[in-house]
């Protein structure tokens, strides 16, 4: 039985994150294991600084990540990520989507927008080259047919890295609990392009 897994999500507000969090706590519920969720919100409105953690396994209490102890680290906005750095070790899994939706300070001139060389070049201090999986999840997500189902597809490549952590039967049926209907068919898509967009780069 899983003794401990810590997952960070890191965002802003309107990619799904809490929703994200909620798929895959189900998820966890269906191998009996206990689960906590916990949020750092930023400005309510879209584009606040959205942070989520699951914690999952037989020895867990309480939705507190400490810092560097982050099984894995799923980032929807490659420069929100930076702020999940502290979580993260050398042994951690982290998934960068490739888009960004730039702050306000950047807007206004106020801060330098990174580019995602530039955080990539970070994250490769602190992780393994090969623990570091930067997708195009805006445009997998638009293949799906709904552009907002970033958080999706993300999932989908989670769900391909961690099979031996939570089944992929167990994600799927969660995203048809948690999805409304009318939006679960590009859902389900946006998963399985997930998956598929992982599956193939470990065959090249």
């Amino acid at each position: 039985m899983l003794d401990k897994f810590n997952l960070v999500i890191a965002g802003v507000g309107g990619q799904g994150i809490l929703t994200l969090s909620r798929i895959i706590a189900r998820a966890v519920l269906g191998l009996n294991l206990k689960v906590f969720v916990g949020e750092t919100l930023g400005m309510a409105q879209r584009g606040g600084i959205v942070q989520s953690y699951v914690r999952f396994g037989s020895n867990v209490e309480g939705p507190l990540i400490e810092y560097g102890k982050a099984n894995a680290l799923i980032a929807l906005d490659y420069v929100e990520a930076l702020r999940a750095i502290p979580f993260i070790s050398h042994d951690s899994i982290v998934i960068l989507n490739s888009h960004t939706i730039p702050p306000t300070s950047t807007l206004l001139g106020a801060e330098k927008l990174p580019t995602l060389d530039e955080v990539k070049f970070e994250f490769q201090r602190h992780v393994d080259e090969d623990k570091l999986i930067i997708v195009d999840a805006n445009s997998l997500a638009a293949e799906a047919g709904l552009p907002i189902a970033i958080n999706v597809v993300m999932l989908g490549v989670f769900a391909s890295l961690f099979k031996d952590v939570i089944p992929v039967k167990l994600l799927r049926d969660s995203i048809c609990s948690v999805v409304p209907k009318k939006y679960l068919r590009e859902n389900l898509k946006a998963f399985e392009l997930g998956m598929l967009c992982m599956e193939s780069s470990k065959n090249t």
